[in-house]
């Protein structure tokens, strides 16, 4: 299945889909025309490989991992594991006695941790968002832009036929080709400096409020945490509630 950039409503409803292969699809054609300038017969090719290399990209997977770090995110949040996450501890009135402070706070770490979790999952579903949104933004500028490039490059090819011209449609091809060069280093740049963007969004936990004090064993290894037990004092003999 070809990637997709998916188009939707003011609502968010999908109302169709674009491929980025069809979006650069013009390109590629003009690319291939334009290899009838002497100056284009190498970079044509190279131009060409460029935009198959880009067409690589799959909006499709992109936008599953999103809907999977989005799922995670609720999931994991109040509305799911967290609602039942605060329902675990018995009321006041069943558990009063000193070994329920120590439980208290640890679900209170624990659910502080949780809620961490599901902050960084959301972040990571705006991060892939952004980064799917500026790439394709990024393939739609580079086609608009050599477009107009690869037309008049395609219009000089009769041109170097004629003695008379032959000079001028070489300089269209040069120029030509230091501007479409120009745009690619510079697409490709945008891309590797929105890959590096998207890692370091992936890697920086300090956003978020994990503490290694949050689950049980979290002191230093050797030392006791000082985790009390807790005491059941059976009703009836223990075999009754078997």
């Amino acid at each position: 299945m070809p990637p997709e950039i998916f188009i939707a409503n003011a609502s968010g409803a999908v109302t169709g889909t674009v491929s980025v292969a069809e979006t650069t699809a013009p390109v590629r054609t003009a690319a291939a025309v334009a290899r009838g300038n002497w100056m284009w017969i190498v970079f044509s090719g190279i131009l060409i490989g460029s935009i198959l290399y880009l067409e690589t990209f799959d909006n499709q997977e992109v936008n599953e991992a999103i809907k999977k770090w989005s799922d995670a995110a609720r999931l994991l949040g109040s509305e799911q594991f967290g609602a039942a996450l605060a329902a675990v501890p018995p009321d006041p009135k069943e558990w009063d006695f000193d070994d329920r402070d120590a439980f208290d706070l640890f679900m209170r770490k624990l659910g502080a941790e949780i809620n961490s979790l599901a902050e960084a999952f959301n972040a990571n579903k705006d991060t892939l968002t952004s980064a799917r949104d500026a790439y394709n933004d990024a393939v739609s500028g580079m086609a608009q832009a050599l477009m107009p490039i690869l037309v008049a490059v395609i219009a000089s090819i009769a041109f170097q036929f004629f003695p008379g011209t032959t000079a001028l449609a070489q300089a269209i091809g040069i120029a030509g080709l230091a501007a479409a060069s120009a745009i690619l280093v510079m697409v490709f740049g945008d891309i590797g400096a929105l890959l590096h963007a998207v890692m370091a969004g992936f890697n920086t936990n300090s956003r978020f409020a994990f503490v290694s004090d949050s689950r049980p064993g979290w002191a230093p290894t050797g030392s006791d945490p000082d985790i009390k037990d807790i005491k059941i004092d059976w009703v009836k003999d223990s075999k009754f509630y078997q």
